[in-house]
């Protein structure tokens, strides 16, 4: 191999990809605003369907209400989300969904003091405004029986603490930044991985099956230098865009989430502090300089075997579908990172990316996870070093497939 030609072929790869626009897009563009700016929007969704909940007036009847309890009437009478209504079939109504909700006012149970009550609300839980009512009832609800044990304390001459002889406390003993190390930690390996493969997909088969499509492939393989040399560079262009997406990714989503996020958390008793600890950054940038990679090379190869664009995301997707859809099953926050998960490519990446956000370092498991991503890229260049040998494929005179290259032709043993 000779460097100086690769670095010159590797910038010249560079500078063709910066100027078009849909690998700028994809590569640098997309990392950056798709994630934030799809959590906005997902948000301001939820915010505007909750305001339109919040519109509907919910359709309550009573039921057996005690003399004692008339002010929980004139509370809902007050709520202006609430319209008290009667009905001589109440649950044949909720069912048909004229009516939202009954609450109704049931006998105490054996054994307990006359005074006590006990309330049931009736629901149709596959109707939105039902679950509304229902909502509604229960914040209400509780809010009287809050003020009603209060009252009854006062009559006793004792304090509400006295009257309330059980009662439940919480305390949260996490930081603000380790609460926001968790919420990072199952969002953005995901992402990482994520945009791995976005950008690695368009520069991977653009500089292979592109070339080919542009009819430039065979005038690239006659300049003044060696064919390794000129898959080289191009092996490294893409893995750096693929690089280079998710490092921008991630440090997007690690700057707007504080923003996004805040409407949402703003009810918690403490502010979270998005932030990866220092001391995390050099394990997950070697992570994701592995996968881009393998990415780049498990891409490359496939995408060399189309005659066009079109014909090379086809046989790209496959790779693609293989890296997200196993992450996608490691977003429960139990699952734990484990031997045989460091063996897995991709889902091992992710788990010690997520322990390294949450400050946990298992060494042993990162070691074999990193070694496991060498074997793969190792494997990955050994394929593509035995499958330019053959003539045909470099010239694009080879009509199959990967997988019937590979059968054909890698693992065909030599004659005797």
């Amino acid at each position: 191999m000779n460097l100086r030609d690769i670095k010159t072929l590797y910038l010249r790869e560079m500078r063709a990809a910066l100027r078009d626009r849909t690998i700028v897009t994809n590569s640098i563009l997309l990392p950056i605003f798709m994630y934030p700016v799809m959590l906005w929007l997902i948000y301001t969704g939820l915010t505007f369907v909750s305001g339109q909940n919040e519109g509907i007036k919910s359709r309550v009847m009573l039921k057996n209400l005690a003399a004692v309890h008339e002010p929980l009437k004139l509370s809902l009478e007050g709520d202006e989300s609430i319209t008290l209504t009667t009905s001589l079939n109440p649950m044949e109504e909720i069912r048909e969904g004229g009516l939202d909700a009954l609450i109704e006012f049931m006998p105490a149970k054996d054994g307990a003091a006359q005074q006590n009550f006990q309330t049931k609300i009736t629901f149709d839980g596959s109707r939105d405004r039902s679950e509304t009512a229902r909502n509604r009832l229960e914040q209400k609800v509780g809010r009287y029986r809050d003020n009603y044990l209060e009252q009854q304390a006062a009559n006793l001459n004792i304090s509400r603490e006295q009257f309330q002889n059980f009662w439940i406390e919480s305390d949260n003993v996490s930081t603000s930044r380790q609460m926001g190390q968790f919420i990072l930690g199952l969002m953005l390996p995901m992402f990482l991985m994520i945009m791995l493969a976005v950008g690695a997909m368009h520069p991977a088969i653009d500089t292979t099956a592109g070339e080919r499509e542009h009819s430039t492939w065979e005038t690239l393989m006659t300049v003044a230098t060696s064919r390794t040399n000129i898959l080289v560079a191009k092996y490294l262009y893409v893995a750096t865009l693929s690089f280079t997406a998710a490092a921008l990714n991630v440090a997007a989503m690690v700057f707007s989430m504080g923003t996004v996020m805040a409407p949402i958390t703003r009810n918690r008793s403490v502010d979270i502090a998005y932030g990866i600890p220092l001391e995390a950054i050099p394990v997950i940038l070697l992570g994701a300089v592995m996968m881009a990679m393998i990415v780049a090379a498990g891409m490359m190869i496939l995408a060399s075997f189309a005659r066009s664009f079109k014909e090379g995301q086809s046989l790209v997707t496959p790779l693609y579908l293989a890296i997200i859809m196993p992450i996608m099953f490691l977003q429960s926050p139990g699952i734990e990172f484990t031997p045989r998960l460091a063996l897995i490519p991709f889902v091992n990446v992710t788990m010690m990316t997520r322990q390294a956000i949450q400050g946990i370092y298992n060494w042993p498991l990162i070691g074999l996870t990193l070694a496991v991503q060498a074997i793969c890229i190792l494997a990955a260049l050994k394929i593509a070093g035995a499958i330019v040998k053959y003539e045909d494929f470099v010239v694009g005179s080879y009509g199959g497939s990967f997988g019937k290259f590979f059968k054909e032709r890698l693992l065909k043993k030599p004659a005797l």
